[in-house]
């Protein structure tokens, strides 16, 4: 019976195939279809005013993965609650003065539009459906302000219906997450900062830009797979956060040998001083043998590890425990002889340790539910990066595109207008965090267009024939199944998603159907314009492609040093404390870890040919970071003050002072000569300490013109 099943599977997945279908594809499609016409006869039966919406909601939840499928729903359950309860308030608020609504409106959005930009995962269409939940309720009530509840509660319960009925239908046959896909490629990208830790240690060659940037694009891609992972899941989360830390600590181990190739180690340890290059050579040589076999055996390990579900990690924990006790003990020899390579050897501890905690949150994922015999270390999460930049402008450009509209319609009455900015609202929020927005609104139009056509076909052809409510819901079915079809194949899956969501927006069965053909042609242009006037919109304000969100990216990372340089001169000696602190600057070498990751794979994404150069730009932030913090420590000691101690300080508050106002990226110019001049007139100093001394040469001469140089590459 089995192999009859398999061989019907086999047949129908090559009939699909034949017939242009994504067969992967196409169940998820055929069953969210399926749910989508099953809310829309529940939302009937219970007598809703717009069924249709529930099949909105279906689409809209849907998702391949279970996890997903429940955290998505939950999202959206609560970003229309949100949306609601301000849509009611301000309708309240403004008594039918259109006025109010559409300035009330406007800044709704935009704050939507900000905060959602700022997160993470399935929370920012969270975020995005609280705006134009609003947007809806404002935008399609009619009547007095009193009479504004009966629509706010259809709102709520058709998005509670359409969520209910894609959870009920999809969760049985949607399998979870692929754990071992993140786990693999986890591993191997350890494995490759490991391998060339043993490279540095054995002092075989200086690593290439080609090499490192290599190993980066991995973590990168690492940190990509880990957006939408903890999504759904508790267990889930505790691994992401595992990860987490081994991407920072091995983005430090990373920085530590690029310093120590660069002639200076900086200590991880809160006194932060600097040391010589660490020479491999002068640890004992039985245990640097002994580390370094361990440490390839651990990249065996890594390489050879099975990431699936009842999989043994012995021998991986084997080597994992072998390569910490060999590394403690090498760095217990040298920080008691004082011997160099200490900060190398702790970082390359730390990141094994975190590997450590790693492996047990993976080996807890992969097992079943409900087996917690392995409980990983809980750490505290990172700091990870939040686009700011992004999201003012996204804030920006919604809420002043909305407001211009909102008056439009404020001053003609016209609902058209309204429906209008409903669809820009929609366009404006959801794809706003998109990788290219007016890019992808070339598909959603596409989508839309199709979606329009078939919701014309059924209004003009099908529907005249209908008899009742019922009867027209009857007749939809066969266009939610088709909307299925058209999203698994293969030339009509780009934008399908919208082929669907304005197919049912504009499919409202309302008996009897008078409205004439130009009336329902119409309200589908006031649709379509939807993506067309966003792409106008996208493509004059704020232009955002990803060549441009990787500059915004590489400039925030840059700005950090005048910042820091601005905060160090501040009065507050306690803020300036704080600065020094350890955990203020773990912090900050956390974000600009994870803000490197991040720029590498957009660099990766939009194929920039300078971006073997980003680990050397990341290394070059991250030393002017820690000379700052150095100066400033010189600059605060009271110890010994003599004239040329002054005279020092002196220079030392002219270069914060330059710093502080220098325009990162800029084009040669007196400020930028000025600058260089403050850093290399501060070498000159006698009372300077020979080794901050050569940190300030080595800024002044590379890592302030290599800073500059690769941001204007980028415009």
């Amino acid at each position: 019976m089995r192999a009859v099943t398999e061989g019907l599977h086999a047949r129908y997945a090559r009939a699909a195939a034949a017939l242009g279908f994504h067969v992967p594809v196409l169940g998820f499609a055929l069953r969210t279809a399926l749910a989508a016409g099953v809310a829309v006869v529940i939302a009937q039966a219970m007598g809703l005013e717009h069924p249709h919406w529930a099949a909105m909601s279906v689409w809209a939840s849907s998702q391949p993965l279970r996890e997903h499928l429940l955290s998505r729903g939950m999202y959206r359950f609560g970003g229309s609650m949100v949306g609601v309860v301000y849509a009611v308030a301000l309708v309240l608020l403004a008594q039918e003065v259109v006025w109010v609504l559409a300035v009330g409106l406007a800044l709704w959005v935009a704050l939507c539009a900000f905060l959602g930009n700022l997160q993470r995962g399935y929370l920012v269409y969270g975020c995005m459906l609280a705006g134009y939940t609003a947007a809806m309720v404002v935008l399609l009530h009619h009547g007095p302000a009193d009479n504004v509840w009966p629509l706010a509660w259809d709102r709520m319960l058709t998005v509670t219906t359409g969520v209910a009925t894609a959870l009920c239908i999809s969760w049985f046959f949607a399998p979870r997450r692929n754990t071992a896909v993140l786990i693999a490629q986890s591993r191997n990208a350890l494995a490759a900062v490991l391998q060339a830790t043993v490279s540095s240690i054995r002092l075989e060659r200086t690593r290439s830009a080609q090499e490192m940037g290599h190993v980066l694009s991995q973590l990168a891609q690492v940190e990509e797979l880990l957006e939408l992972y903890p999504e759904g899941s508790r267990t889930a989360r505790h691994t992401s956060n595992s990860m987490h830390w081994q991407q920072h600590c091995a983005m430090e181990l990373l920085d530590q040998l690029g310093l120590a190739e660069r002639g200076v180690l900086v200590s991880t340890g809160a006194s932060e001083t600097v040391v010589k290059v660490a020479d491999a050579a002068a640890w004992p040589q039985t245990q640097q043998v002994a580390l370094v076999h361990a440490l390839e055996r651990l990249v065996q390990a890594l390489h050879n590890s099975q990431p699936t579900q009842g999989a043994s990690v012995d021998a991986l924990e084997d080597a994992l425990h072998l390569a910490m006790a060999a590394c403690a003990t090498l760095l217990g020899t040298t920080e008691a002889g004082c011997a160099q390579g200490a900060p190398v050897l702790a970082a390359l501890y730390a990141l094994l340790q975190a590997m450590r905690d790693g492996l047990r949150a993976e080996a807890r994922d992969l097992r079943q539910p409900g087996d917690h015999a392995l409980v990983p270390h809980r750490r505290t999460p990172l700091p990870l990066h939040r686009d700011w930049v992004g999201a003012r402008e996204a804030a920006v450009r919604a809420g002043a595109t909305l407001l211009v509209f909102g008056m439009l319609w404020a001053w003609t009455g016209s609902s058209l207008v309204a429906f209008g900015m409903l669809g820009l609202s929609v366009m404006l929020l959801v794809f706003s965090a998109f990788e290219s927005p007016g890019r992808t609104m070339a598909f959603v139009l596409r989508g839309q267009v199709m979606g329009a056509a078939l919701a014309l076909l059924c209004q003009s052809l099908v529907w005249p024939l209908a008899q009742s409510s019922w009867q027209m819901v009857g007749m939809l079915l066969p266009f939610a199944v088709l909307g299925g079809l058209v999203f698994a194949h293969k030339r009509t899956a780009a934008g399908a998603m919208d082929t669907n969501m304005a197919m049912f927006i504009l499919l409202a069965p309302v008996f009897p159907n008078t409205a004439s053909l130009g009336e329902h042609l119409r309200m589908a242009l006031v649709v379509v314009s939807g993506p067309a006037l966003a792409w106008v919109v996208y493509r004059w304000v704020y232009p955002t492609t990803g060549q441009h969100r990787m500059h915004t990216l590489a400039r925030m990372m840059a700005q950090e040093i005048p910042a820091l340089a601005h905060r160090l001169l501040q009065t507050d000696a306690s803020a300036r404390r704080s600065l020094l602190s350890q955990a203020s600057r773990e912090h900050g070498q956390a974000q600009l870890h994870h803000r490197l990751l991040r720029l590498v794979r957009w660099a990766d994404k939009t194929q920039w040919t300078a971006r073997p150069q980003l680990p050397d730009w990341g290394l070059s932030l991250r030393f002017m970071h820690a000379t700052l913090l150095q100066l400033q420590q010189g600059r605060s000691a009271t110890l010994g003050v003599t004239p040329s101690v002054r005279r020092t300080r002196r220079r030392i508050e002219l270069v914060l002072r330059r710093t502080a106002q220098w325009e990162v990226g800029m084009p040669s110019s007196s400020d930028c000569s000025k600058l260089h001049a403050a850093w290399q007139a501060l070498v000159l100093q006698s009372s300077l300490p020979p080794e901050l001394a050569a940190q300030v040469e080595c800024v002044a001469q590379h890592d302030i013109p290599r800073v500059n140089a690769l941001l204007q590459a980028m415009q």
